[in-house]
């Protein structure tokens, strides 16, 4: 098959102003790009002067987390984006490798059971996902709680020496079978205190791999509620990272780097931090352009409450004595701009504020979330207004950043459908620059495209080039038009066309 796009302006994802010209796929690779008037393709689309752009790469996403590779494979919500490369096994949770066939870690964002896993390593794994159609190409990281948890259980201790030696033998392994590197989250209760050492002896096998190293930063309450808590921490754990990244040599991508209210002048000396320390330690961060985010109901208790295993701080929120001291600590919160975005086996109460939940129970809303976490044992998550807005801008241009959702793709059918609508990226960061002029489209297109991957060592995507995948994307000003997945026409005209493009991205060296 051959498609021609043609009339369009071209922005190559090298930073590069548009220019004019026609762009000729032939099956699944870009064959040419120049002007071919008299050309007949077996599909042709004019451009008419919109722009045509490499396809967006999520270098956080989290539709493996939230299972629905497996109930969503079309993944539309990407689509209709112009996303057309997710990259999974964030945050510290990967769907592989599965010692013991568990994903357990992912009843906290959806119902594990309802999977049936036919699968242990990163080879299976792979195999069987690709042997599914999928909208997008998806590739992944390895989960450093996932393989932690299956050797030492909820244990809250330091691995041994032994331990040590089969998590990075589990883990080279992983690299070898594709795995693009591997994930923490350090802010996670189990993941927190992990020690330097530890870190640092799997990053040294991620180098040798060439792969990715993708971290939440250690420490920092995503909610804000505390914020004497994590202000304490903030600078200190950016620290922490650029220090492993200089010791190991890794490539390295801080998640969710997006500046929390109250976190200004903080922010601004981490980011000065990292781009002081540039040239020898290869730190870039993720950011979606929101107020907003998806936060772990877990991060509305303080630090200290959220020390031990999940069994035993659900356990303390039965003690009252805990609870005055946890209901003492609580700053003020707005109730009405917290909404309920995730609760597994309690879909009901998706959509609903903190406000009405604790009104329905005659609650303050103080009690009201305290019931909360006590009703979904902590499996549940919220929309918060909890970003800064004033460092926003800033941050975009930051020749270290990257655009990406942390979100997933649900079905249209999913009570949480429509609210995930809303962190559309796309469609936001199109806004800002057409309506806001907040950076020139070249440089936003980098930033969603040829940068990250490059972070991830992707080969032949990325960019508009002769002979790379055709990943591409039309739009004009903030409407996506036409997507198009390894030569495959996955949206036209904005209506996805039931077609399933994607591959399975693996790591090569």
């Amino acid at each position: 098959m051959t498609i021609l796009i043609k009339n369009i302006l071209l922005i190559d994802g090298a930073n590069r102003p548009a220019v004019k010209a026609d762009v000729l796929v032939k099956n699944e690779r870009i064959a040419a790009m120049g002007y071919f008037p008299g050309y007949k393709a077996t599909e042709i689309i004019d451009g008419m002067g919109a722009y045509l752009a490499p396809g967006f790469i999520d270098i956080n996403a989290s539709s493996d987390l939230y299972l629905t590779l497996f109930s969503n494979p079309s993944q539309k919500d990407f689509l209709f984006q112009g996303i057309t490369t997710i990259i999974g096994g964030q945050g510290g949770i990967s769907l592989a490798p599965l010692l013991y066939g568990s994903l357990d870690l992912n009843k906290f964002y959806a119902n594990p059971y309802k999977i049936n896993v036919d699968w242990h390593t990163m080879e299976e794994f792979l195999k069987t996902i690709n042997r599914r159609t999928l909208g997008v190409n998806f590739g992944t990281l390895t989960g450093h709680s996932t393989i932690r948890r299956a050797l030492i259980g909820d244990d809250f201790r330091d691995l041994t020496q032994k331990e040590l030696e089969v998590f990075e033998y589990i883990l080279e392994k992983a690299l070898s079978d594709g795995a693009f590197g591997i994930s923490f989250d350090l802010n996670f209760p189990l993941t927190s205190f992990t020690p330097y050492k530890e870190i640092k002896s799997l990053l040294e096998t991620v180098r040798k791999f060439k792969g990715l190293f993708s971290v939440k930063l250690r420490n920092v309450s995503d909610s804000t509620v505390y914020l004497k808590d994590a202000k304490d921490h903030f600078y200190d754990s950016v620290s922490e990272i650029v220090n492993l990244t200089k010791e190991t040599g890794v490539r390295t991508q801080i998640n969710n780097f997006s500046c929390l209210k109250g976190f200004e002048k903080d922010y601004q000396r981490s980011l000065e931090l990292i781009s002081e320390n540039s040239a020898a330690a290869d730190v870039f961060f993720d950011i979606h352009p929101f107020d907003s985010s998806i936060v772990p109901l877990i991060s509305f208790l303080p630090l200290w409450a959220r020390r031990g295993n999940f069994s035993e701080i659900i356990k303390n929120l039965e003690s009252n004595d805990i609870l005055k001291k946890i209901k003492k600590d609580l700053l003020t919160l707005k109730a009405e701009e917290i909404k309920i975005f995730q609760a597994p086996s309690n879909e009901y109460l998706i959509g609903k504020t903190l406000k009405e939940f604790s009104e329905n129970r005659d609650l303050n809303y103080k009690d009201g979330l305290l019931e909360l976490m006590k009703l979904t044992k902590l499996r549940a998550e919220l929309i918060y207004k909890n970003l800064s807005l004033r460092r926003l801008s800033e941050a975009l241009v930051n020749d270290r950043s990257i655009i990406s959702s942390s979100a997933p793709s649900f079905n249209e059918t999913y009570p949480g459908h429509k609210i995930a609508e809303s962190f559309q990226i796309s469609s936001k960061i199109l806004e800002l620059i057409f309506k806001e002029k907040v950076m020139p489209i070249e440089l936003a297109v980098k930033k969603m495209t040829s940068l990250p991957a490059r972070q991830l060592g992707l080969k032949d995507r990325g960019m508009i080039r002769e002979n790379y995948f055709a990943d591409l994307v039309l739009f004009r000003e903030s409407k996506i038009e036409t997507v198009i997945v390894n030569g495959k026409i996955a949206v036209k005209n904005g209506e996805f066309q039931n077609a399933f493009g994607g591959k399975i991205l693996r790591r090569e060296i």
